[in-house]
């Protein structure tokens, strides 16, 4: 199963299909999934370090 989409560069695409593309793309969820990364692995290393001594 190969996708023609998914090897295209951004050159070759026009523009109409570069702007449907980035329109689909355009999830912006923000910082908050790297601040409850950060605060999932310092609970994680806190409980490992409380409960194993």
């Amino acid at each position: 199963m190969t996708d023609p989409h998914l090897t295209r560069q951004d050159e070759e695409i026009s523009a109409p299909d570069y702007t449907a593309e980035k329109r689909r793309e355009a999830y912006d969820f923000g910082n908050w999934p790297e601040i409850l990364g950060l605060a999932l692995t310092l609970l994680l290393v806190w409980l490992t370090f409380a409960f194993t001594g």
